[in-house]
């Protein structure tokens, strides 16, 4: 995916929040060109081999809702988009990244400081979005103990039936033996059902289902600490980096966009552990 720049010049007036810049959707696209991700049509997007029109729609749709796109990785929430789609589309995309030069206003205490970044979500709702993505959230870890420990009541339920038919005959000899004379005919039929229900008293207690359930709660529990771990982490290294930028934005052009690319960088990273969700929250 290839990465466009866009300079702002910030009103020294004005929030210190990165704007998206207007953008405009093209009609013609030169071929063999990458396509721009936030100005291309469904058209454009359908063109690029492994990206189908139902995938192009939605797409434009999210970019819609959103306003902007700031990355290819926002695209994993769409449940129709594949691996093989998303590889197609970093591969033939490009992204404009909105840059600032600064905003001119000066900061006295750390609320000033912090205040800047009031519209972006908490980490504990970050923390929550990703727990939510990788299915780790302690309310599903209790549903399924609580599912594991309760199915002991559910009843072991076998039936049975059985069909008998028998039929029996009863002959005289006549005639010395060579004639036989059928007296009575006997025909018993029976059927009879069976119904049994059974409980494992042992299994009320602890089961080996509950066993496993306890055993994969805790690999889950691992996976949640490790999640949240990295959430955690790349969430303060992007707010270090965004309060560095805010109160001493670099002058040369490099600078800059090498600061604004770690800035994707890691938003681009929690979208990977939420689905997507933390730029959705931004754009809200």
């Amino acid at each position: 995916m290839l990465l466009v720049l866009s300079l702002l010049t910030l009103d020294p007036s004005a929030t210190p929040q990165l704007q998206a810049p207007s953008v405009e959707a093209i009609s013609e696209l030169p071929a063999g060109s990458s396509v721009p991700l936030n100005r291309a049509t469904a058209e454009q997007f359908s063109q690029i081999e492994g990206v189908d029109e139902l995938q192009a729609d939605a797409i434009v749709a999210l970019r819609a809702e959103r306003g902007r796109l700031a990355s290819v990785e926002e695209l994993r929430i769409l449940p129709s988009m594949t691996d093989t789609s998303l590889d197609a589309l970093r591969a033939h995309t490009t992204v404009d990244i909105p840059m600032a030069t600064g905003t001119g206003k000066t900061y006295s205490t750390v609320d000033d400081v912090l205040s800047a970044f009031d519209h972006e979500p908490s980490i504990q709702e970050v923390q929550n979005m990703a727990m939510q993505y990788t299915y780790t959230h302690r309310e599903q870890v209790e549903k399924w103990l609580w599912a594991s420990k309760n199915s002991a009541w559910l009843p072991e339920l076998k039936l049975r039936y059985y069909y008998q038919d028998q039929f029996g005959q009863d002959f005289d000899y006549i005639n010395g033996g060579s004639d036989l004379d059928l007296q009575e005919g006997d025909i018993d039929r029976r059927w009879q059902a069976y119904v049994e229900v059974r409980w494992r008293l042992d299994d009320l207690v602890m089961s080996s289902e509950q066993i496993r359930v306890i055993s994969e709660t805790q690999d889950v529990v691992k996976l949640r600490d490790k999640v949240l771990s990295e959430v955690t982490r790349v969430y303060f290294d992007r707010r270090r980096l965004q309060v560095d930028i805010l109160m001493n934005p670099p002058r040369d052009l490099r600078d800059q966009v090498d600061e604004q690319l770690r800035l994707m960088e890691l938003t681009a990273e929690l979208d990977a552990y939420t689905g997507g969700g933390f730029s959705h929250a931004l754009s809200r």
